[in-house]
């Protein structure tokens, strides 16, 4: 596979995981219509974990506080840590 061709399917993948027909994946990308229903057969587990998690935040994954640096423009303040 060349990297044109590689270049088709990231992009097809990319438009599936966008919810983004199938039909018009195969038209933007020349691939054939079986090569992206295979595609996006391959992204659907990848969408319904995605839906899973939208709109979950660091409570509801019991994943604790999470930092945030709001100095980040000031390197000579974050030099002692």
């Amino acid at each position: 596979m060349n990297n044109t061709t590689k270049q088709k399917y990231d992009l097809a993948e990319r438009m599936l995981k966008g919810k983004i027909p199938a039909e018009e994946v195969q038209m933007m990308t020349g691939l054939d219509i079986e090569v992206i229903k295979k595609l996006e057969e391959d992204v659907a587990p990848m969408v319904k974990d995605a839906k899973i998690l939208q709109g979950l935040d660091n409570k509801d994954l019991d994943i604790g506080e999470i930092l945030f640096d709001n100095n980040a423009n000031d390197e000579d303040a974050d030099k002692d840590y």
